[in-house]
């Protein structure tokens, strides 16, 4: 068990890519702070992972906001002292040409997807660069890379969070705690089904865009959280890992990136 004996904070985790990162880090022994805007969301998941044997705590908190981030941290401080691994995984969207953004709409997506982590971070910071040692995630987007019509608050927003990755890990590089992000490309959360079901989003379009063919799950951005976070990845700090199916290496103008090779 790779986390045994470590605390772990994933914000946003009462479901999707959260949930699963919480399950991931529980699996490998770690104590996981639940921690979600839906107290009663984040509470059935820490219920899951203890009846599955695991260790974990469930807080409801909007991390958007520093009174509700200082007393989160005041409570793990109050129960264990310490923190080993911040993931960042928190975010949210609207989908809207920016000409009818409301200046709240546009506050609400900044706040949720930035803002939120410089909460985090400053008070989990306090914490690692004390002790020389900790690891820090955030959950980025393959929309991080460049533009994408009706979500530029979103694209932004999450260009600033690979920013904000690069900037901190080289700050935080000489004390022992290292700074990582992880863009996700297409995943198949709840969220993602529904939009799917709204017509918000066309799935047969999704699958031909990427050159895998198929949409990620969640335990795949999980995955790659705990490498990024285990000692295999000690050298890695500052890097942005995409993990989209090839989504993001694709820039020709088919609609379909990806072919079978036959040989005779």
């Amino acid at each position: 068990m790779q986390f045994a004996n470590q605390v772990v904070l994933v914000t946003g985790s009462g479901n999707g890519i959260g949930c699963s990162t919480a399950k991931l880090f529980a699996g490998e022994g770690a104590t996981v702070i639940v921690a979600d805007v839906d107290g009663s969301a984040a509470e059935a998941v820490s219920e899951q992972i203890r009846q599955s044997g695991g260790k974990a705590v469930g807080y409801q908190a909007d991390v958007s906001s520093a009174e509700q981030v200082d007393r989160l941290f005041a409570n793990i401080i109050k129960e264990f002292g310490v923190l080993d691994v911040l993931v960042n995984n928190v975010g949210s969207t609207i989908r809207k040409p920016l000409v009818f953004f409301t200046e709240e709409e546009w506050d609400f997506v900044f706040d949720t997807n930035i803002k939120s982590m410089f909460l985090c971070a400053k008070q989990a910071g306090q914490l690692m660069l004390k002790r020389g040692k900790g690891v820090v995630v955030n959950i980025s987007s393959i929309h991080g890379l460049g533009g994408i019509s009706g979500r530029l608050p979103y694209s932004t927003s999450k260009s600033a969070v690979e920013s904000f990755t690069k900037t901190l890990a080289c700050e935080w590089a000489l004390d022992g705690v290292r700074v990582n992000c992880v863009a996700p490309g297409y995943i198949l959360t709840e969220a993602m089904t529904e939009i799917f079901a709204k017509g918000v989003l066309n799935q047969e379009d999704m699958l031909r865009r990427t050159p895998q063919a198929r949409l990620g799950a969640p335990v795949d951005i999980a995955e790659a959280v705990l490498f990024l976070c285990s000692e295999r990845a000690s050298f890695i700090t500052g890097s942005i890992l995409h993990v989209d199916g090839g989504y993001a290496a694709y820039h020709g103008p088919e609609p379909i990136p990806s072919f079978h090779h036959k040989f005779e």
